[in-house]
């Protein structure tokens, strides 16, 4: 007698089942028609069209200025060629996308109208290894200083993606240098003091000692406007009468942002070397473009196009091309060879091999209309050299970067007073490398750290910076 009805329970049951399983299936197939369309559009630049892809409830929270610029901001990443589903929990939807130099996580939930109420990208971290790669190295072991140094030099190798480490330190007034891995994936080869690397916005210290240099010169003065230097009227550089000068270009409050809106209109737009066939009329229509909101020298806003703007304003000055000028007032006088601003077939045959976050990708940075803020080629030894002027300060341009403007900021280095010592330093990072320097002029110390990849090197910089302070090793 109770068949029947298990018979007709049992389909019911079996209907719910394939009508959520098929709810499921549409959610998805949504959800993907949805990604399908931001990666599409991502990959050719359209950020305003994946704004227009969110629904009210998220236009309400971000406008579309704000996802324009974080979207820009990641395009550095390269374009996405891949794409996988990692979870679906609750409506929300997880892809992994391989791009070409970095991979991201997009995270996002739409509504049945193809809109999407959440969207975000994160940048994929690679699990650390229990145990550090074995590589070669340098180091002879025989002192407290060179155990101490391999001891925070082989903790990096914990990430899957190290490949060359350089190490250079002063100490007392004495030079060590170790080096750790391979130039080249596979090919066995350690880095040597002579190895080149590319050393990223550390050329923003180099532009400042060129500024600096003209300062003492009586070319220019650090609170002239600089509009005098420039090609056409900018009556827009200028805020509550107040003019963009040098000082605010060298310290980063000109109120320039990083970089110019414009660039990625230019044809043939490469994200990997997005300076590719961005001219010199593109970037002076940008300028006109810029509007300030704020009096220049008042707010810190790191900008690799105002150091830009700066180097080809020095060029302009002395009449001479930016590499000039590096080889007659720096590595020349310091006696720097190998120290470079133009990436030649010969010096490309001296450098370490370049990886992006992915180890995909190894892309050289061109010489290009951003080369001041960032382009120049350098190995550890010739950085020990610039070092050891930064910690002596016989020369009168040095010391002047150093003297603090605003913000803990000298002309392009960071000066932060510790107990007892100045802390001087700069970073530098570019598609494929990661630098580092830093000088304690009172301690008569400190260090330079070059790796040819786009790693994360916070706990080697503080464990090698404070092998550099240490009076006991």
């Amino acid at each position: 007698m109770n068949r029947p009805s298990l018979i007709i329970l049992t389909i019911v049951y079996t209907l719910i089942f394939i009508r959520l399983d098929s709810k499921a299936q549409s959610a998805g197939a949504l959800t993907a028609e949805v990604k399908d369309s931001i990666v599409t559009r991502y990959n050719r630049n359209d950020f305003k069209g994946i704004y227009r892809l969110a629904d009210t409830s998220f236009s309400h929270h971000i406008s579309e200025q704000k996802l324009v610029t974080f979207l820009s901001n990641n395009r550095n990443s390269g374009n996405i060629i891949k794409d996988s589903l990692l979870s679906a929990v609750n409506g929300k939807y997880v892809y992994l996308l391989e791009c070409q130099s970095r991979d991201l996580k997009l995270t996002l939930q739409v509504t049945p109208e193809k809109k999407f109420t959440d969207f975000g990208f994160s940048t994929v971290v690679q699990p650390l290894l229990d145990v550090p790669k074995q590589v070669s190295s340098s180091n002879p072991l025989r002192t407290p200083q060179d155990r101490a140094v391999d001891s925070v030099a082989r903790a990096y190798f914990r990430d899957p993606n190290s490949t060359a480490l350089s190490i250079g330190i002063i100490r007392n007034g004495k030079r060590y240098t170790y080096h750790y891995g391979e130039i080249k994936k596979g090919s066995g080869l350690l880095p040597i003091d002579a190895t080149v690397y590319e050393i990223g916005s550390i050329t923003k210290t180099f532009t400042a000692t060129l500024l600096a240099q003209a300062v003492l010169a009586h070319k220019v003065a650090l609170d002239d406007d600089i509009r005098k230097y420039l090609p056409d009227d900018y009556p827009n550089l200028s805020f509550n009468g107040s003019p963009v000068t040098f000082r605010d270009l060298a310290n980063h409050t000109s109120g320039l942002p990083e970089m110019p809106e414009n660039i990625g209109s230019q044809p043939g737009f490469d994200p990997l070397m997005p300076e590719l066939n961005y001219d010199a009329g593109h970037f002076y229509v940008a300028l006109h473009r810029v509007k300030l909101d704020t009096v220049p020298g008042s707010k810190f806003r790191y900008s690799n196009w105002g150091y830009a703007l700066l180097g080809h304003l020095l060029e302009k000055i002395y009449g001479l091309p930016y590499a000039v000028l590096l080889k007659k007032y720096i590595t020349g006088p310091f006696g720097m060879k190998d120290t470079w601003y133009t990436l030649t077939p010969e010096l490309k045959q001296k450098m370490a091999v370049p990886y992006s976050d992915n180890s995909r990708s190894n892309i050289y940075e061109q010489e290009g209309l951003f080369g001041p803020a960032g382009y120049i080629h350098s190995s550890i030894a010739d950085l020990l050299t610039y070092l050891s002027q930064q910690i002596s300060e016989t020369d009168a341009a040095v010391r002047l970067t150093h003297q603090p403007t605003a913000n803990s900021l000298g002309l392009g280095w960071g000066v932060a007073p510790r107990k007892g010592y100045r802390d001087i330093q700069h970073n530098g990072s570019t598609m494929g490398f990661n630098s580092h320097l830093s000088g304690f002029p009172e301690l008569n110390s400190g260090c330079v750290i070059l790796v040819n990849n786009r790693i994360n090197m916070g706990k080697l910089i503080a464990g090698i910076q404070q092998i550099a302070r240490r009076k006991d090793l």
